[in-house]
């Protein structure tokens, strides 16, 4: 490549990306090619729970490091569009990341800022990247939390502020498997429903510190726009190698509507419409097979409308007996 055609680049679009790696994440690859080495760090780290093996990248992504992007944590403002296989998220005037489903390429730009603050590279920006890869990858996204017991999985629906996220966490200090806490990946298996966890660390709002005051020190704070989370590793719940698991069960958490956990069976023809709801976007024609056979799927599993108190504990309780 000329000189001159570098220096005349104003879009970027040949800064070398020398630092390639293949990573494993739920069951497949993707080929990460940066030219930062921080990164490829904390690629590496958000997928070092997942097995590897011998295969071809399925997907890659291109994630630059451009100091001219003029973005600084924290990030002010998102806006996504997508258009066919085409998904664009724009983070400011030079910042962006951007997915092309047929191409089976995402690339991104963004501020060595940015890269260097880990809670912002994960949440939102690595986590915005595979969400808009996930159904490419053949992976259907639902807005659930997961806890699991050997081998099987129980869903948690909620609303925001539900709880999901504290009774996610109260059940692993009981002994679960910690494995989301916002967004569980299905996939169908020779027809059998598997779920996988996000990678991502699990996200408290301070007022949950009332009730787990212990996490203050166990987390780091990530802000976006105008409120503050805290992050959670939850790699301490869960094995070494992360594997799918079978749900066995769906709960929906329904907080400061009873004075004791109460548990209603929801009927398949009411569970049905709320799973559909449960899908985070609209997603392009190509994919609706895909989604719609895993929302059978998953309305076969036994549901439940819990009803409960203020403290998400009570509700926690109830998890193991759900996965028995």
């Amino acid at each position: 490549m000329l000189a001159q055609e570098i220096s005349n680049d104003i879009f970027r679009r040949f800064t070398p990306t020398l630092l390639q790696a293949d990573l494993a994440v739920m069951g497949r690859y993707v080929r990460l090619e940066t030219n930062s080495a921080i990164v490829l760090s904390h690629v590496r780290n958000a997928f070092k729970r997942y097995k590897k093996d011998e295969e071809s990248p399925e997907f890659a992504w291109r994630i630059v490091s451009d100091p001219s992007s003029g973005l600084h944590p924290p990030l002010s403002n998102r806006i996504a569009f997508s258009d066919g296989g085409l998904r664009f998220v724009n983070l400011n005037q030079r910042a962006f990341l951007a997915v092309d489903l047929d191409a089976r390429e995402g690339v991104a730009f963004l501020s060595p800022e940015l890269c260097e603050d880990e809670m912002g590279f994960y949440c939102p920006f690595l986590s915005d990247l595979f969400d808009l890869s996930a159904a490419g990858l053949g992976l259907t996204e639902v807005m659930a939390g997961c806890v699991a017991r050997e081998g099987r999985g129980l869903l948690i629906f909620g609303s925001p502020r539900s709880g999901k996220t504290t009774a996610g966490y109260c059940s692993a200090k009981m002994g679960l498997e910690f494995h989301a806490d916002q967004v569980t990946c299905l996939e169908l298996i020779n027809n059998q429903l598997k779920a996988w966890g996000q990678f991502w660390p699990a996200a408290f709002r301070p007022d949950t510190l009332q009730f787990l005051p212990e996490i203050e020190c166990q987390t780091r704070p990530f802000r976006y726009r105008d409120f503050t989370l805290l992050c959670l590793d939850n790699s301490a719940f869960l094995p070494p190698q992360t594997s799918s698991v079978s749900p066995c069960a769906c709960v929906f958490l329904d907080r400061c509507a009873a004075d004791s956990p109460t548990l209603t069976r929801i009927d398949k023809k009411e569970l049905t419409p709320l799973l559909f709801s449960s899908l985070p976007f609209l997603e392009d024609d190509r994919f609706e097979p895909q989604r719609s056979k895993v929302v059978k799927c998953l309305a076969e599993v036994p549901a439940y409308h819990l009803a409960y108190a203020e403290d998400p504990h009570s509700a926690a309780e109830l998890f193991p007996t759900l996965l028995a």
